[in-house]
This record gives structure tokens, C-alpha cells and sequence, in this order.
């Protein structure tokens, strides 16, 4: 009489007891992976966790060239309140010529047409304005 054979894998060091339909998934996973793997070795492919260390991620070491920099991000939000507090020091009529150019997103032909100003002297005056915007963020 033939003897029935045990199934089994390793896990975490111990050899467990399987079925055969579990042994003979797990080692094609096994043989696919190993597969892939070799491939990616004929291929040159480099995985990030070849960098890893005991202290460290592979990833980690790979600088984040597409997000801003927390001291970006904080000196964009210094630059702004210093810009709405220059803004607020502005005359009215400089401060509404800005807030339609610029927060409205008006056209200065579109400020022509509402104001009855020519739109040479609107460009002036924007240029004007943000010549004395400048030199007050300067400050």
C-alpha cells in the first residue's frame, strides 16, 4: 500500500503541514517571484530598498524633487501676508485697480470699458502700483 505525502512549507522558521493544492500554489508563487526577479536582475532594474539600512528606508534617501519644501511652503505664506499687508496700505483707487487685475482676473481692456479709463493709463497705473508694491516688500 502506497503511503500518502505529507505537504509541507515553511513559515517563520517552522515547517507546517499543508495540503497539496496549498503547497503547489505557494511554491509556483515562489518560483514566479523568483522568475521576476531574475528578470529584473537581467534587465538592470534598481529597487529603492537596496538602499536600506538598519536606520533607514531606501526610499528615503531619494530626494522629492516634484514637492514643495516645508520652508517653501512657509516662507510662500510669509510672502503672502506681507503682500496683503502692503495691499492694505495702498490708496482705495490703487488697491481696486489690483484687486480687478489681479483677484477679479479683469483684462485691462476689460477695465477700459467698465471705468471709461484708457487702457494705457490702467497699464500705467499697474505698473506704477507694482513698482511701489515692490519697493514696500522690500522694506
Amino acid at each position: 500500500m502506497a503511503e500518502k505525502k505529507k505537504y509541507q512549507i515553511k513559515v517563520q522558521g517552522q515547517l507546517v503541514p499543508v495540503s497539496k493544492e496549498v503547497y503547489l500554489t505557494y511554491y509556483r508563487m515562489r518560483r514566479h517571484e523568483r522568475h521576476l526577479e531574475e528578470k529584473d536582475i537581467a534587465h538592470g532594474v534598481f529597487y529603492y530598498s537596496a538602499l536600506d539600512t538598519e536606520e533607514t528606508n531606501g526610499e528615503d534617501a531619494i530626494p522629492d524633487l516634484v514637492s514643495l519644501r516645508v520652508e517653501d511652503m512657509v516662507m510662500n505664506k510669509l510672502m503672502a501676508e506681507k503682500l496683503h499687508q502692503c495691499l492694505a496700505q495702498l490708496a482705495k483707487d490703487d488697491r481696486n485697480l489690483i484687486y480687478a487685475l489681479y483677484f477679479q482676473r479683469k483684462t485691462q481692456v476689460e477695465l477700459e470699458k467698465e471705468t471709461g479709463i484708457k487702457q494705457q493709463t490702467i497699464s500705467y497705473r499697474e505698473r506704477q502700483i507694482r513698482m511701489k508694491l515692490k519697493k514696500m516688500m522690500e522694506k
